[in-house]
């Protein structure tokens, strides 16, 4: 019998090998170093502005690492905490002019990606892939 990874690890291993190129593209592309966590991050951030604690929820971690890894980016000049307008208290994380920039090349060097995963398994099985993933799954089901 012949052992096949399980869907999620074969999910994980796709994830990681764009997120591995993205780093690294942009290193050499001159923009600040960033991580793992940093990725993460740029990931869950809404254009309008996200407050840490819903991004530690979204991410799965804690508010603290939230906070650790956005005062990093923020020393970086890539985000930026300012008052959530909607709520005097309450603080959003946003995009510095400069996260943007860097936003769009990540944007760029993801369809790179994309253009280059379809040169190498053929553009009909990434279309698929892609529409297979868009699809409409539904819930998860609680187990009792």
């Amino acid at each position: 019998m012949t052992y096949s990874l399980p869907l999620i690890d074969l999910l994980l291993r796709g994830y990681r090998w764009f997120e591995d190129e993205l780093l690294s593209r942009l290193d050499a592309d001159g923009w600040p170093e960033l991580t793992r966590a940093h990725s993460l991050v740029f990931a869950h951030l809404d254009l309008e502005g996200t407050s840490a604690s819903e991004l530690a929820r979204r991410i799965g971690v804690s508010r603290q690492a939230v906070h650790q890894t956005v005062g990093e980016l923020v020393e970086l000049g890539l985000l930026e905490v300012v008052p959530d307008p909607t709520s005097r208290r309450a603080k959003l994380v946003v995009l510095t002019p400069l996260g943007k920039e860097t936003v769009r090349s990540g944007h760029a060097i993801f369809q790179e990606l994309e253009d280059a995963l379809g040169e190498r398994i053929g553009r009909r099985r990434v279309t698929e892939l892609r529409r297979a993933l868009e699809a409409d799954w539904g819930p998860p089901t609680a187990r009792p």
